[in-house]
């Protein structure tokens, strides 16, 4: 037997955000077959880019009341919200279970981590009063529902913990193994012309906000400590902090560079070190949650340790020279890494198991009942 759910989220955010982008995933394994038993019943979300009252009035009460209404007249099997930023949408007293993804617990639970150069902030440690309230609204709709699907086993552990009695499950985000794959979709480094890009030089990559817990002042420090016949041979891309690129510069960027440089400090999942070892570029990560769940231990380094850092990178060089100074193969190996375990297909069975579970624990309701 097939059943249908109904997918819900406020704004329709581009796939170029990380929501977005997550939302879309679900959406089209979904449409592809690859949640076994399970099809798309159809999407709610609003495009309006409001602002001021009008934006809190459709978030607080017009597109809850249309979620709500659905709910009550779909017939779809269950209802997914597919990120915690919506957990406000969770209708009182369903006749269908809800499901809600959590990516992560940074501003439901903000904390601060300290580090060698300081302590960072991972959250809003002082949200204003209008935040505050929304964060209650967040939190009172985690809390109805009936099963709350975790990115990573460090937000499960936390929403356990936030959230007791309420069943979990971890499914993990996809990634387009395909489009970043350098032989089913190669990519030309002249496309990174634009950015500085020099063909007789190492092409290292961070890729994220200014986040302080993504530490690109961290990534200064190391480049600032190489010996200057090694940092004269590197050209940097900061991908998401300087510069924007398309979907398809940063898949040039991932089969050309000689490696990501990735010393966030939390994430909850981490997409650009999936989607870099996808396209066989090397990583080097800071060995911290989440992101060291789906990262090889081989490509971990001491978030603290700037040696450490500084020795891999001197080892990247050398290899370069070694190589006469010629773009990397690509490893293989994390692209095998990553097809088995952060495929689409592997993303459907989990989300198929997780639905099925859904829908078990209202079947042991009615039957209690």
């Amino acid at each position: 037997m097939v059943h249908r759910v109904l997918l819900a989220r406020g704004t329709a955010l581009s796939s170029s955000t990380g929501l977005g982008r997550a939302h879309a995933a679900v959406v089209s394994i979904l449409e592809r077959t690859l949640v076994s038993d399970w099809t798309k019943a159809g999407e709610i979300n609003h495009t309006q880019r409001l602002s001021g009252w009008s934006r809190l009035s459709t978030r607080w009460w017009k597109h809850p009341s249309v979620i709500s209404d659905a709910a009550a007249s779909t017939d779809a099997d269950l209802l997914h919200i597919t990120d915690q930023e919506q957990a406000h949408l969770v209708p009182k007293n369903s006749p269908i279970p809800i499901i809600v993804t959590i990516h992560d617990l940074f501003h439901l639970s903000p904390r601060q981590i300290k580090l060698a150069e300081g302590v960072v902030t991972v959250g809003d440690m002082s949200p204003g009063i209008i935040r505050k309230m929304d964060l209650s609204k967040l939190r009172a709709g985690l809390a109805r529902a009936d099963l709350l699907i975790c990115i990573s086993e460090m937000t499960q552990r936390e929403v356990k913990r936030e959230f007791p009695g309420i069943p979990t499950a971890l499914v993990r985000h996809q990634i387009d193994v395909d489009f970043w794959n350098p032989e089913s979709n190669p990519q030309p480094r002249k496309l990174l012309t634009d950015y500085g890009d020099e063909d007789s030089k190492i092409l290292l990559l961070t890729v994220g906000s200014n986040e302080p817990r993504k530490r690109l002042d961290f990534v200064e420090e190391i480049l600032d400590m190489l010996p200057a016949k090694i940092s004269d041979d590197i050209n940097i891309i900061h991908v998401g902090s300087e510069v924007k690129l398309s979907d398809e510069e940063l898949a040039a960027a991932f089969q050309h560079a000689e490696a990501l440089l990735f010393p966030s400090i939390s994430e909850g999942f981490g997409y650009p070190p999936a989607e870099a070892m996808a396209a066989g570029c090397p990583v080097l990560a800071a060995d911290k949650s989440a992101h060291n769940e789906i990262i090889p231990t081989r490509c971990l380094l001491p978030s603290n340790e700037i040696r450490a850092w500084c020795d891999a990178i001197e080892s990247i060089h050398s290899e370069w020279v070694r190589a006469g100074r010629v773009e990397r193969i690509p490893d293989d190996e994390l692209i095998e890494y990553v097809k088995k375990n952060l495929s689409p297909k592997a993303q459907g069975k989990n989300l198929a198991a997780a639905y099925n579970l859904a829908m078990d624990k209202i079947n042991v309701q009615k039957t209690n009942y």
